[in-house]
Order: C-alpha cells, then structure tokens, then sequence
C-alpha cells in the first residue's frame, strides 16, 4: 500500500535528512548543534533580507520580548549559550554574513573576560569581526552593546572597560561602527549592592524582565537613531479565513519521546509538527516553522517563531498518553497531547530558570480578523504546576491552565490534566500581522505546552458562528450600555473594534458596517 504523506508529513521527512547532514558536520565545535539547527532552517526557507541582526551570547538567546520591543523592525535573532568573540568570529560565515544585514547588534565579550581575558584581547577580537563583515558587507551598521557590570562580575569591571573604551573610540572614528553605553545605564543604579541595580537581575549575571526594559529603553533609541523602522505590512493572500483553524503540535519527534501528528487526524484535521528533535533538546530563540497548514491542509503563510527558548519532552515524562475526546474535543490527539515544550521562565530574582523563557510569535496573519487561542498542557505529576499564556497583539490576553497536581484529573486520581484547555477570544493581531505568545511559570518548577488550536474569527462575532447576526446585536449592545463603561474584558477583545480599551460610539458605527 502506498503511503500518503500530508503536506508537514512530508516536510518533517525533509527536514530530518536535512538535520541528519548538517548535524554530521563541525560537532566537535562549541554550539555546533545550536548553528546547525539555524542553518539546516534557513536552508528551508531564508531569513528575510535587510534585517536587524541581534548576535551574541545568552543575554541575547535570553530576551524573549526582543521581537515584540522591536516589532517593528524586520529582526534576526542568534544568541547562543555562553558564546565568546571567538565562537561568534567562528560562526560568522554561518548565521552572520549570510543574512546581509542592514545592521548587527552584537553582545559579546563578557563571558571572555570571565574566561580570563583580557580587556585588549576583547577589542581584538571585535576589530576582527567588524573587519570580516565589513570586508564582506561594507554597507552594514555595526552596533556594539557596551559591557555593563553585572552583580556576579563586578571585579572584572577593570578589563570591561577597558574593552569598551577602546571599541567605543574606534567606533567614534568609522560611520559603519556604533557604541551603546549600556554602562552609564547600569551604573546609574548604584552598583554593585543597590536594590535598584540588582533587582534588574534573575541570577548574578543574567537579566530579569525589568533588565530588560532597562535593555530596550537603551538600546530601541539608539538603533533606531542607526535605522529606522523597516518591517513593512504586506497583506498574506494565503492567510486563513474566518472559520479555518490552525493546529500545531508541540515536543520532539523521536518513537522513544513523541510521534508526529500525522494528517489527517481521526478528525479529518490537519497538524504541524515541530521539526525533527529528541526528548531533552533545547529550542532556541530564531529557530522557525514556515508556512503553517491549516485544518483542511491548505498552506496559510503564516509563520511560527520561537522568542523564547523551551526544552522538549514526552512520553517517557508524563504527557498525557490517552486523551478523551469528549474532554478535549479536536485537542483529543495522542501524538499532541504525548509530548511537550517545556520552560522555567517566570522573570523573578531568585525564581524559575530563566534559561529557558518559553515564548513564541505568529506572523502572516490578518489584522482586520480576529483570532482565538486554544492551550493545552499536561505533565503527570503530583507537584503543582501552573501556566499562564500571555497574548499579546494590538490588545492583549491571558489564561491559565493547571498541568499538573495532586488527583487534578477527571478521574480524581490522575496527577495530570486531562480535561483542560485555556482559551482567549478576541485578540488582534498587531499593524505587522503579529500574535505575540509568553508561555510563564506561574508556579511549580515548569511551565508547559503540549498542542495548541487557533481559530479564525470575525470581530463582533460574540459567538463565533463567523456571521453577524442577531445574537451578536444583543451580545453588542449589552456591552455598549453595560454597568462600567470602559469595556468589560471579553467585551472589549470581541466589540471594541479600533482597540482603545473602550466600546463607543466608533465601535457602534464599525459594528454596523461588520453587520450590512
């Protein structure tokens, strides 16, 4: 009997070649694995061209709001693990001078220091790399993050400086060269026992949400004093239409960890999978799934982007092997709900390991539509674990889902969630197209997702039947003339059509016309 392989069935078979040669290559070379997955990626589909690319070690792969703080911008992300000048100056050929960026925003050179060298050796090492991506690419801005101390690495601040001194002088000198005085930000708050310079960390060198945003007021300016915003809206002709779901799973794809959703399901819908991975493997921030299916199979242009870094995992640790449909409904897949992506990320000093933030961005979609979001998770154990999934377009939602805990099952006695789902109407994508998903730790040592649903819908359709009608009048005009004018939550998502967090008289006139 011939075998049919759906459109990602097909694609997954691809891939795993693809992964098979390139993982064959360079693996006694620090962060092979983490280069070769990028590049077997690009090799499928080509980052865009004209991007801002963000390069360096964890402090980058760490700044899961970079695509949202500069959503804006067409933006390349590469931060691997503890990488030194050296490694980046190693792979620049690989996931630098590929890309031809517009401009690069490099972090690198702290972790060399703590190595053991030397401030003079750093700016060494940065000339090099200017000097290769400029002999390559002579029209690229090149953006150097200024090394800022950091409570774990306050006494190499002598060699620090001296490396930015001396790249921050040679970068005064060449118009394709920029310096960021991270520093001066950093030293502003009282270093090194201040509260206000240390609550801008998770660990002694890593930085926490706020650190971050201290990160972005900095440096948003300043690149775009460089560059201006050059992420252009150009409408999808593929994107879904009301009524057309999106089904995705997450975790790897090995027999021993978690099979691929094969399509169609029992359910006559059509899955993606994420690519070839075992149980373990670290998905880092940049690494993408192109071209999603829909339901019916049917190609969408959307795009699947991880922001935040995840661990994976399945089978053999607690996914839920047996799923109900009549608790799950489509959900109810047993390649989905096996395996997982997992992270610790909850942006709290002292808290989770925000090693791994866990987040993830859809573009290609339509910011006239309307999109609900399905979220399953669920690991057998008897430790509480809670996740929230934070939704961001141009408004913004929220939902949790329990995945674990002590008889938390249907039954009374399963310790993981078998009945579920966390589900938020109404969200918007962005003026670029863009749904923008946080996976946090809200409590236990993990956070998680196993499968997710995306439903197309229309805004003002309260009951997502995909027409406006009658019920949506009453459901409208309830919210209109409702008790506490600002919107309600679930009014504002459904009916407040220009997003200024109020239903009014211009929704009423937008409702209307959705309505003729």
């Amino acid at each position: 009997m011939r075998t049919h392989f759906s459109t990602p069935a097909r694609r997954w078979v691809a891939v795993a070649g693809l992964y098979l040669s390139v993982a064959s290559a360079g693996l006694a070379q620090p962060f092979a694995n983490d280069i070769n997955r990028w590049t077997a990626q690009d090799a499928l589909a080509a980052p865009p061209a004209d991007a801002v690319l963000f390069v360096g070690s964890s402090s980058i792969r760490r700044w899961e709001q970079l695509s949202r703080d500069f959503a804006d911008y067409v933006v390349i992300q590469r931060g691997f693990g503890g990488a030194q000048f050296d490694d980046v100056n190693t792979y620049v050929n690989d996931i630098v001078i590929p890309y031809a960026p517009t401009a690069i925003v490099i972090w690198a050179g702290t972790n060399d220091i703590a190595a053991g060298s030397s401030g003079f050796e750093v700016f060494s090492d940065y000339q090099t790399f200017a000097n290769v991506v400029l002999g390559a690419l002579p029209n690229t801005q090149i953006i150097y993050l200024g090394i800022m101390p950091t409570p774990g690495r306050y006494p190499n601040l002598p060699e620090e400086t001296t490396a930015n001194n001396a790249i921050s002088a040679v970068a005064a000198n060449n118009p394709n060269l920029h310096y960021i005085d991270l520093p001066a930000a950093f030293f502003a708050l009282n270093p090194p026992d201040d509260p206000t310079f240390t609550g801008k960390f998770v660990d002694p060198i890593h930085l926490n949400r706020p650190g971050y945003e201290l990160w972005t007021s900095v440096i948003r300016p300043a690149v775009e004093s460089i560059i201006a915003p050059n992420k252009m809206f150009t409408p999808n002709p593929q994107t879904p239409v009301p009524g057309r779901r999106v089904y995705f799973d997450f975790g790897p794809s090995n027999s021993e960890d978690g099979d691929p959703t094969t399509s169609p399901d029992v359910n006559g819908n059509h899955w993606n999978n994420w690519h070839p991975a075992t149980g373990g493997v670290a998905i880092n921030a940049g690494e993408r799934i192109t071209n999603l299916i829909d339901d019916q199979g049917g190609a969408t242009g959307i795009d699947l982007m991880i922001a935040g870094g995840f661990l994976s995992n399945g089978k053999l640790n607690g996914g839920l092997l047996a799923p109900d449909a009549i608790l799950l409904d489509t959900l109810a897949i047993a390649t989905a709900t096996q395996d997982y992506f997992f992270c610790g990320g909850d942006g709290i000093e002292g808290g989770g390991d925000d090693d791994a933030p866990g987040g993830f961005y859809l573009s290609g979609l339509d910011p006239a539509l309307s999109y609900q979001m399905r979220f399953f998770a669920s690991r057998d154990s008897g430790a509480t674990r809670i996740t929230e999934y934070q939704v961001f377009g141009r408004n913004s939602a929220s939902v949790t889902v329990q995945s674990s805990g002590l008889n938390i099952g249907s039954d009374g006695a399963y310790d993981g969630n078998d009945d579920t789902t966390g589900i938020v109407r109404g969200v918007r994508p962005d003026a670029f197209g863009q749904i923008f998903v946080d996976v946090v730790l809200l409590e236990g040592n993990f956070a998680y997702i196993n499968a997710m649903e995306m439903l197309v819908t229309l805004p003002g359709d309260a009951n997502d039947d995909f027409v406006i009608d009658g019920s949506d009048v009453t459901a409208f005009l309830d919210c209109l003339i409702g008790p506490d004018n600002p919107a309600t939550t679930e009014c504002e998502r459904v009916f407040d059509f220009d997003v200024d967090g109020d239903i009014d008289v211009a929704d009423l006139r937008a409702f209307a016309v959705a309505a003729s």
